[in-house]
């Protein structure tokens, strides 16, 4: 009997689910049961979800969470025509991409800290994720947690601080039977389906299911990628009991090219020059390729209502090869190049948790006190020596240079085996009915990492406290919360040039402190946070003449962030974001007191949606962003001008043929601005994308 592996398995199922559930749909639509619509409060016109799961902290209302938190919806996700989770939080001004849009590799940073491809938590689990991007095809829901939390989430595997960013899976809520197709710019076009079904006598079963497929060319010229996924989504949900089984595969393959970054170390003290048009090819023979395969099971029983377990287990295996890497244009000697990589990966991930949540009382006091465990081991292989192209000389970063230069595939060894563990136990109390709460928490984290190539080991661990109020002084509509949350990296062994040569650092702490509004009424939402992140940093300090590396230094955040939505009249909504952030390094050998790169100080944006009335089932939307000027490298002496792009979009709902349909088209940077959207790394500058058209229909059965 030939081996099949649980996606495939799953893949399979998924065919035979689509049949029986489109089935119906187009041959007996008399017979079908509709299951009602579960409503969800929302704001901005159902874009932004009024509750968020918090995984120990349990499911809490925004005007409930003590932290600065948005949940965006499927609806807000299709309105936006966002194909990854990065395009979806690119309008959040707190949030920074330090790749190219469209690059395979998704990197953020979330009030001034890194938030990496590798560190977005399926379904609340790290380790489960896509490698590189996570396409929007498989989520139901993107939540973000801004700021350290490790009471929430644990240590990211890699030790990202800047926030938290949840990818919710899709489940079978309602009837669904949903076939789309789009197309953008270039001729890259995508369709697939979506269907899910409820069964049994109290709608006890669901299944959701769907697939796509999308091929051609986009972002940059003759950048041509083919995109493969599907998912499935199985549950029992009983008022007692429920039981999830998840499970997807992607396929992802680029070819001609990428999106490049491109340095700009020739400005030092000097005005940048203006930035290239955003669709140019530097890379115009690169390829890449990814999979991605998932499976997870988890469930809930609830033994009275006031008391619960849970638990939770997760597979994935990722790999990736190609040259997705050195995908930027170098300056050296006054000489601009490239030099592109070609380093394989593979990595077999595995997670479990459990835990239990009571509810009880002591006088008027109400406690929820919940314990829970988390369990992550990630196995890796990759290349030991990088396969490297030979050097492509460019006359200016203008002009690109198309000669074909070759890459060797390096073989893989076995890299690293990483295992994490923590234990988080909370009690958030509220009394005067809910009117004043308060959390206490603490989660312990361990830590066991081996490098085979380097033979080198690390062991750690700490205990991450947090503390939070949240008052509610006048109604449930309006909070005003203080919370004290910590994160936590992994420490560094020190290097050879070192008086201090192999000692292990402890794990680099991270501590926020954060002071907060909420206020909701009618349509409208607005949320305000002051807060401030000190994150430990690696420090050189020189004793008795010999140098020694410390984690005595420090990197610093404030800000401020306001959002606000809801309708100004009844035909036209708004969303608006502004960020203030001063980040710095407070303490450090060489940069003390300088800005941190790819920071700017100040960035707003705008959503604008009007119902047109004399057409039903009409809107038009206009989003603008505005950006300001940002350093380009560590010692501040480069920097990027501000700018502001302003998209456009509109949606048709009607029928035709009775048939449910959703028209939508979009236009982003309408004005095709030239500009430098932000920053890779030290002097490396990302292109900002071109103007780019996207259509699409989705009709609903």
């Amino acid at each position: 009997m030939t081996y099949q592996s649980p996606l495939a398995i799953a893949i399979k199922i998924s065919l035979f689910s689509l049949a029986a559930t489109l089935s119906p749909a187009i041959f007996a639509e008399e017979d079908i049961k509709i299951l009602p619509t579960i409503i969800i409060e929302t704001y901005d016109e159902g874009k932004i979800a009024q509750k968020s799961d918090l995984g120990v902290l349990g499911e809490k209302s925004l005007i409930d969470t003590p932290f600065s938190i948005l949940t965006y919806t499927q609806k807000g996700i299709k309105d936006q025509q966002a194909s990854t989770v990065a395009e979806v939080l690119k309008n959040d001004p707190s949030i920074r991409a330090t790749t190219n849009s469209g690059h395979m590799m998704e990197n953020l940073t979330i009030r001034g800290f890194d938030v990496n491809h590798d560190e977005i938590a399926l379904n609340g689990q790290y380790g489960m994720q896509p490698f590189g991007n996570t396409p929007t095809d498989l989520l139901e829901s993107v939540t973000v947690i801004k700021g350290p939390n490790a009471l929430v989430s644990g240590m990211s595997p890699t030790g990202g601080v800047g926030g938290k960013v949840i990818a919710n899976t899709k489940r079978a809520t309602e009837e669904l039977t949903e076939v789309s197709a789009s197309i953008e710019k270039g001729g890259y076009y995508k369709s697939g389906f979506d269907a899910a079904r409820r069964f049994g006598e109290d709608q006890q079963f669901g299944i959701r299911t769907s697939a796509y497929y999308g091929t051609g060319e986009h972002v940059v010229d003759g950048m041509d990628d083919t995109n493969v996924s599907g998912i499935i989504a199985l549950d029992y949900t009983t008022d007692k009991f429920k039981l999830n089984f998840d499970a997807f595969s992607i396929k992802q393959d680029r070819q001609g090219g990428s999106p490049a970054m491109i340095s700009l170390a020739a400005y030092a003290n000097k005005t940048v020059p203006s930035a290239p048009e955003g669709d140019t090819n530097y890379l115009p023979y690169l390829f890449g390729h990814i999979k991605s395969n998932y499976v997870g099971l988890n469930g809930e029983y609830k033994f009275t209502p006031d008391f619960k377990v849970y638990a939770g287990v997760g597979y994935a295996e990722k790999s990736h090869s190609g040259q997705m890497f050195g995908t930027r244009v170098n300056y050296r000697n006054g000489i601009y190049s490239i030099n592109y990589y070609d380093q394989p990966q593979s990595e077999i991930a595995v997670t479990a948790n459990t835990g239990v949540e009571g509810i009880f009382n002591t006088g008027a006091i109400q406690h929820t006190v919940g314990l829970r465990a988390d369990y992550l081991t990630q196995n890796t292989f990759q290349y030991q020596t990088t396969g490297s192209s030979s050097t492509l000389i460019l006359d200016d970063f203008y002009t690109p240079n198309t000669t074909y230069a070759k890459t060797t595939s390096p073989q893989t060894y076995r890299y690293d085996d990483n295992k994490f563990v923590s234990y988080a136990l909370t009690d958030q109390m509220s009394v005067f009915q809910d009117k004043l709460q308060v959390i206490l928490g603490a989660r312990y984290q361990d830590m066991d990492i081996k490098n085979h190539l380097s033979n080198t080991t690390y062991s750690g661990d700490h205990v991450s406290p947090s503390v939070a109020v949240v008052l509610k002084p006048f109604d449930d509509n309006f909070s005003v919360y203080s919370s004290y949350v910590e994160g936590l990296t992994q420490g560094s062994t020190v290097g050879n040039t070192y008086a201090n040569y192999g000692t292990v650092l402890d794990p680099y702490k991270t501590k926020q402190y954060e002071l907060g509004a909420k206020y909701q009424q009618g349509s409208w939402l607005n949320t305000l946070a002051f807060y401030q992140i000190e994150k430990a940093a690696s420090l050189e300090e020189v004793r008795n003449g010999l140098t020694y590396l410390t984690q005595n230094g420090q990197q610093r955040s404030r800000g401020v962030e306001w959002i606000f939505t809801g309708n100004l009249t009844d035909d036209l909504s708004v969303l608006g974001s502004l960020a203030y952030i001063d980040a710095e390094y407070t303490k450090h050998a060489t940069l003390e007191g300088n800005t941190v790169l790819g920071i700017p100080d100040f960035t707003a944006g705008l959503t604008l949606t009007y119902d047109l009335p004399f057409v039903e089932g009409l809107s038009v939307n206009t989003h603008a962003t505005y950006v300001a000027e940002q350093y380009l490298d560590q010692t501040n002496t480069i920097k990027l001008p501000d700018y502001t792009v302003v998209d456009l979009g509109a949606k048709y709902e009607t029928k035709l043929g009775g048939v449910g349909t959703i028209l939508r088209l979009g236009v982003d940077n309408v004005a095709n601005k030239k500009y430098w959207a932000g920053v890779f790394g030290n002097n490396y500058a990302t292109i900002g994308e071109g103007r780019t058209y996207t259509a699409g229909v989705t009709f609903n059965f």
